[in-house]
C-alpha cells in the first residue's frame, strides 16, 4: 500500500511539476509561493482587526497570531522531524525546479539514491499554515470562504509546480493546518465568549 501510494504521488507530481507547465505559473506560482508577497495585506489586516472596538475582532487578530506561531512549530520542529520524508529534489530526478535566489527555472539532474537528512519535505508549512488561517478567517467571516479557500489551495499548488514537495506533503499540511484551524476556531469563539460575559457586554 505504502509504494502503491507513493508511486501515486510521483506520478502526480510529475503532472503538475512538468507535464502542465505554462509560461504563465512560471510567472505566478513564484509569487504564490513568496510569503514575502503576503506580509503587507496580512499586516493591514491584523491592523484593521486591532483597532476596530470589538471583542470578537480583536481576540481573531490575537488568534491569527497564535495560530501561525503553533502552526509553524509544530510543522516544522514536530512533523517534519517525525516523517523524516525527503524533499522531491532529494527523491527524484529531472524536476522542473524552481530557485527563488536566481529566480531562474532548470531541471534538476538524474539522481542515483534519496538523500536522507538535507531536506524534510512531509509536510509542507505553507499548506499547514495557509489552511490553518484559511480555516479560522473563514469562521468568522463565513462569505469570504471561496476567497480563503481559493488562495489556500493556489498557495499549496505552488509548492507542487516549484518542485518543493509532493502533493502528499500539502493534502497532509492541508489536513494538519484544518485541525489546528478549527481547534483555533472553537477556542477563540469560547474566549470571545468570556471575555464579553466579564464586561458585561
Amino acid at each position: 500500500m505504502r509504494r502503491l501510494i507513493e508511486k501515486a504521488d510521483h506520478g502526480l507530481f510529475y503532472l503538475i511539476n512538468r507535464d502542465w507547465q505554462i509560461d504563465f505559473f512560471d510567472f505566478l506560482m513564484p509569487i504564490l509561493s513568496n510569503l514575502n508577497y503576503f506580509i503587507v495585506p496580512f499586516g493591514l489586516l491584523l491592523i484593521f482587526l486591532l483597532v476596530k472596538k470589538n471583542v470578537k475582532l480583536r481576540v481573531l487578530a490575537i488568534s491569527i497570531l497564535l495560530l501561525i506561531l503553533v502552526s509553524d512549530n509544530l510543522c516544522t520542529l514536530v512533523l517534519k522531524k517525525m516523517f523524516n520524508r525527503p524533499r522531491p529534489y532529494h527523491s527524484v530526478s529531472n524536476i522542473h525546479m524552481y530557485y527563488r535566489f536566481t529566480k531562474k527555472w532548470s531541471t534538476t539532474p538524474q539522481l542515483k539514491e534519496k538523500v536522507y537528512g538535507k531536506s524534510h519535505s512531509l509536510p509542507s508549512c505553507h499548506a499547514t499554515n495557509i489552511f490553518a488561517v484559511a480555516i479560522l478567517l473563514s469562521f468568522y467571516f463565513k462569505r469570504f470562504w471561496p476567497v480563503f479557500y481559493l488562495i489556500a489551495l493556489l498557495v499549496g499548488y505552488s509548492r507542487v509546480y516549484l518542485g518543493d514537495h509532493f502533493p502528499l506533503d500539502v493534502f497532509v499540511g492541508g489536513v494538519a493546518g484544518t485541525l489546528i484551524g478549527l481547534l483555533f476556531a472553537l477556542v477563540s469563539k469560547r474566549v470571545i465568549g468570556m471575555v464579553k460575559e466579564k464586561i458585561g457586554t
